[in-house]
């Protein structure tokens, strides 16, 4: 029996033992197509046979900075998949999955001054994807209460995915269960091929809701090195990760913001290979990476109080939001309609800032100076307070600083401690600091 008859024999079999609901991890790279296409041939077949057929889930992740050249194909493909399985009544739902707005990219490094992250502090792969995945998938549980999760991951991918699979213990069925979500087993279908068959398999039989040709051309892209040549290998690499997937530092095709590698050669080569478009995000990425470790950058408290490098200061976090509407307003992303940062976002991040000192709306009349559609609620507060001020020997920075202090332990029972907190930010004002509270 070759590897594609027992591939579909498999999905089959687990289909029809049980009432459980299939699970496809989507993430629109080679070997996630490859499952979601063998899942869908087989729901034609039963369907031509005249069996009814269970609900079935297609899950995808959008963490919001993909690469847009990435996000729009797979927006696309989803589509085609979506208006096929409708038209061919198939049972299949499309689900595509985002982080909650507060726990987005931009939300956490602009608004709350997150650095970029590095492998050692690695925040965005938990926030971006493992939690709104664990979050749905934990929510089919509840509702059928147990799924079959069907992942697109091989042995053959790389020493450390072979010993990642190998070590995972199997039932009778052979089937393993999830890390972190019970009840959710995981069933690899296509874990022993090699990637020429995975290759050959799609070159071989057309996606049954349109072509193969676009993702094709993405991994040629992503491949070109800077002087034109194709990387040994890097010609098949992964688009996304699925929702298991402990990190995603080594995936080529991911976020654009993606600090946790120190050279994106994906990105490099889309830019190399008739892209160049994308350029201003390859420049912003460096940005991350150059500011991340840099004192002068950074705070010099980390949240909890402690002495040491902590958040990108308020100033940082106001040029890196201006940075981003400066390239959206570029001929290119104009055109491509493209809108990196979300009006949702902006505002979560103006609430941060407010928590933060910034009591004069700046990431919003940031948003209204470059053409956003987003309400400035004004206070006329400190205006009042400083026309009551004779003395014109004032910086109304510090003023806005301290006053914040007061303003946030006003109604507060806790105001122990609210003289050493305004010292500290006249103090941290005059070193050209701003400590976060």
């Amino acid at each position: 029996m070759n590897k594609l008859t027992q591939a579909k024999k498999l999905i089959k079999q687990h289909y029809l033992s049980n009432s459980r609901p299939l699970v496809v991890t989507f993430s629109g790279g080679k070997d996630s197509t490859v499952v979601l296409q063998l899942v869908i041939e087989m729901l034609l077949e039963l369907k031509k046979e005249g069996q009814e057929l269970k609900e079935t889930f297609v899950v995808s992740s959008d963490t919001t900075v993909e690469m847009p050249i990435i996000e729009s194909y797979l927006e696309n493909v989803l589509n085609s998949i979506k208006l096929f399985c409708q038209k061919e009544d198939l049972n299949l739902s499309v689900n595509l999955i985002k982080p909650k707005v507060e726990d987005s990219f931009f939300s956490l490094m602009i608004g709350k001054g997150y650095p970029a992250p590095n492998k050692w502090f690695r925040w965005c792969t938990d926030r971006l994807k493992i939690r709104p995945a664990t979050d749905f998938l934990e929510h089919l549980v509840k509702k059928n209460q147990s799924i079959l999760m069907l992942l697109g991951v091989r042995i053959d991918e790389s020493v450390s995915r072979a010993q990642s699979i190998n070590s995972r213990e199997l039932n009778f069925q052979g089937l393993s269960l999830h890390d972190q979500i019970p009840n959710a087993y995981v069933l690899s279908p296509i874990k022993d091929w090699t990637t020429l068959e995975v290759w050959q398999y799609l070159n071989s039989y057309p996606a049954p809701w349109g072509s193969h040709q676009e993702m094709m051309k993405l991994y040629s892209k992503g491949a070109v090195m800077p002087d034109g040549t194709v990387r040994d290998g890097d010609a098949d690499c992964n688009i996304a990760l699925n929702p298991e997937a402990p990190s995603c530092g080594k995936t080529r095709f991911g976020c654009w913001t993606c600090t946790v590698i120190d050279k994106d050669r994906s990105m490099e080569g889309m830019v190399q290979s008739g892209e160049e478009w994308m350029k201003p995000l390859w420049e912003y990425r460096e940005i991350l990476l150059e500011y991340r470790d840099r004192e002068d950058k950074r705070n010099s408290r980390r949240r909890n109080g402690q002495v040491g490098l902590g958040a990108f200061n308020l100033d940082v976090r106001k040029e890196l939001l201006e940075r981003l509407f400066i390239i959206e307003k570029g001929s290119n992303f104009i055109q491509r309609n493209i809108t990196l940062i979300s009006n949702e976002e902006i505002e979560t991040i103006q609430a941060y800032w407010n928590g933060d000192g910034d009591i004069e709306n700046s990431a919003l009349t940031l948003a209204v100076k470059y053409g956003r559609d987003v309400e400035i609620v004004e206070t006329h507060e400190i205006d009042e307070v400083l026309s009551s001020i004779t003395s014109k020997e004032y910086s109304r920075e510090l003023f806005n600083r301290i006053y914040e202090v007061e303003k946030k332990r006003k109604n507060s029972s806790m105001r122990i401690g609210i003289l050493n907190e305004i010292e500290e930010r006249v103090n941290n004002y005059y070193r050209g600091e701003f400590v976060e509270n």
